[in-house]
C-alpha cells in the first residue's frame, strides 16, 4: 500500500507520550523553535515555527541541529 499525503508521519504514527514530553518550545528571533531535550542536555531541533518564509532557509535553525545548553532561551 502506497499512501500520498502531506501530513507528518508523526501524525500517522504516533509514537509514545513519553518522547512528547521532552519537547518544548522556546522563542527565537525568526519565532519559535520546538526543541527535544538530549540525555547530555542539549537540545535538538524539531521544527521552527515561524510565519516569515525566509526563516525556513536559515541553515541555523535546521531540523536536526543541536543548541548548546549553555545558551539561554
Amino acid at each position: 500500500m502506497i499512501l500520498y499525503t502531506t501530513v507528518p508521519l508523526e501524525q500517522l504514527y504516533p509514537t509514545d507520550q513519553s518522547d512528547y514530553e521532552k519537547q518544548i518550545t522556546i522563542p527565537c528571533e525568526a519565532g519559535s523553535l520546538m526543541v527535544e531535550q538530549q540525555g547530555d542536555g542539549d537540545y535538538r531541533i524539531i521544527r521552527l515555527l515561524s510565519s516569515d518564509p525566509h526563516a525556513y532557509l536559515n541553515p541555523a535553525y535546521e531540523p536536526g541541529t543541536i543548541l548548546s545548553s549553555t545558551l539561554r532561551y
